[in-house]
């Protein structure tokens, strides 16, 4: 099996070995990359909407505006999860674990994926709700478009574990098949 790309397995192919665990939350220059990434699209989201002046006023209260906000972005960030394990569902049959590990919320699956699957999945929430959340801000009443717009950038600046952990999969050997459990990204590769 060596140098063929492999398939998503719910079992690890005998001749595969771990070649190596990465934690985004705590290994090496990771979590400082995740957070460097949401600070810097949080960044641009503000600034786009300060340089193109989007139309972004409400004329509902602050009382009002402030806690519909913070329960949509309560919301999404379920949403976010769940999409993760759908599509992964979908993708190998196999079902997701959850878990909040606070200030996360995490999504885990016992199976073995492709690399390209395995982008796939930690795309698909960033995709899909960015989608659905820039065609809401296009059309929702001019008083609900300020919560639009915080879960549009927070959709983009959330994603940013989903990122990194693109980049550390596209960096693995072509062959390798990839386990993300929730707390660390498990890789496998054909052994010698």
């Amino acid at each position: 099996m060596h140098g063929q790309i492999p398939s998503d397995t719910v079992e690890l192919p005998p001749d595969y070995r771990p070649h190596r665990t990465v934690n985004l939350k705590k290994d090496g220059k990771f979590p400082a990359a995740v957070q460097g990434i949401f600070v810097l699209v949080a960044l641009l989201a503000v600034s786009a909407a300060l340089l193109l002046g989007l139309p972004l006023g409400s004329g509902l209260s602050p009382a009002v505006t402030v806690p519909v906000t913070l329960l949509a972005c309560l919301a999404y960030m379920a949403a976010h999860e769940a999409t993760h394990g759908v599509v992964l569902q979908l993708l190998t049959r196999v079902r997701p674990t959850y878990a909040v590990r606070f200030p996360f919320l995490t999504t885990g699956n016992r199976a073995y994926l492709t690399r390209r699957t395995a982008v796939v999945v930690a795309l698909a929430p960033c995709i899909v709700w960015g989608g659905v959340l820039l065609a809401a801000l296009l059309t929702v009443p001019a008083d609900y478009r300020i919560t639009m717009y915080v879960l549009l950038a927070l959709n983009f600046a959330g994603s940013a574990g989903d990122y990194v952990e693109v980049y550390v999969v596209s960096r693995q050997q072509p062959d390798a098949l990839v386990q993300d459990d929730g707390d660390n990204i498990n890789v496998f590769v054909p052994g010698n």
